[in-house]
């Protein structure tokens, strides 16, 4: 018994030190992972930006985008083509990827997600993606006639010299109101994880 556990330690260890030496070799062949720009839209949840419907058991949906898809209509609806995303999506191309996401949430839970600092590689293809989850800077100005509201985030990253990811998990922290500083040096801080794959994997 204590040999079998032993082993199935050893097997873990070398697993965590394979995915390590695996995000140090992507560091070294592609460099770093950089955030470039990014937005977030906080909406009721009947004005609709990105086609297809939530999951029945979650309030998350999120993709990457490595490639433009063939059609941007395919991923947005028309509200969203006429106002800013309708040009994004073409920046996943190169070294260049997008991530697109949505969190749907309470009314009293309003709140909008965004990048926070140091995108990393976490394995060859694998990626490492803080968000930054704050109120409104202030709540009674936020008018929103609706019980339940979507953030819809979407952010272009730069990759230089090599490819861009296909999977990443994203750990979401909370932000400090009175400091304005983020939470998450530990993992006591994250307040949600989200894994994404690509679009056209989906």
């Amino acid at each position: 018994m204590h040999r079998r556990a032993l082993l199935s330690s050893a097997a873990a260890l070398s697993l965590a030190g394979l995915s390590g030496c695996l995000a140090d070799a992507r560091r070294t062949a592609s460099g770093r992972i950089r955030a470039d720009t990014g937005h977030s839209q906080l909406h009721p949840t009947d004005e609709r930006y990105v086609k297809g419907s939530f999951p029945d058991d979650a309030d998350f949906r999120g993709w990457l985008f490595s490639d433009p898809p063939a059609d941007q209509r395919d991923v947005f609806t028309d509200r969203a083509m006429q106002g800013q995303y309708s040009n994004d999506l073409l920046e996943a191309d190169g070294d260049s990827f997008v991530l697109l996401f949505e969190v749907r949430m309470a009314r009293e839970d309003a709140a909008f997600y965004n990048i926070g600092l140091s995108p990393s590689w976490s394995g060859w293809r694998d990626a490492d993606i803080p968000i930054r989850r704050s109120p409104p800077a202030d709540p009674d100005a936020f008018e929103v006639d609706a019980d339940t509201l979507v953030c819809t985030h979407l952010s272009t990253f730069d990759v230089a010299r090599g490819s861009t990811p296909t999977t990443a998990t994203l750990q979401v922290f909370e932000r400090d109101d009175e400091s304005g500083i983020t939470r998450g040096s530990s993992a006591e801080s994250v307040v949600a994880t989200h894994r994404v794959g690509r679009w056209s994997d989906r």
